[in-house]
C-alpha cells in the first residue's frame, strides 16, 4: 500500500496511518514529530518532503512503535518523539 504520510505544519510533524488489525480493521492516525525525524532518522533540514521521505524510509520501525503505543492505550493520541526511539 502506498504511504498515506503527509507533513502537518500546524504540529510540526508527519502524520501517518497505521492499521493495527490489518487493512480490514481500524485506520488509526498517528504522528511523529520533526525533531525525532531529524535526530533519530537523519532527515535533512529543509523541505517538508524530506521529512515525509524520512518517515517512509523508516516506516517499519515507526509504525511498529506507533502500533505498540496504540495497544498500550487505544484512547490516547499517538504522537511519537525522539524519546520513543
Amino acid at each position: 500500500m502506498a504511504s498515506e504520510a503527509i507533513f502537518h505544519p500546524a504540529t510540526g510533524s508527519v502524520q501517518f496511518a497505521i492499521y493495527p488489525d490489518g487493512y480490514d480493521g481500524a485506520r488509526i492516525i498517528a504522528r511523529i514529530d520533526e525533531e525525532a525525524l531529524h535526530d533519530r532518522f537523519h532527515a535533512p533540514e529543509g523541505r517538508d518532503a524530506d521529512l515525509v521521505q524520512a518517515y517512509a524510509r523508516n516506516a517499519d520501525s515507526i509504525d511498529a512503535r506507533a502500533t505498540a503505543r496504540y495497544r498500550e492505550n487505544p484512547t490516547r493520541a499517538i504522537c511519537l518523539g525522539s524519546e520513543d526511539f
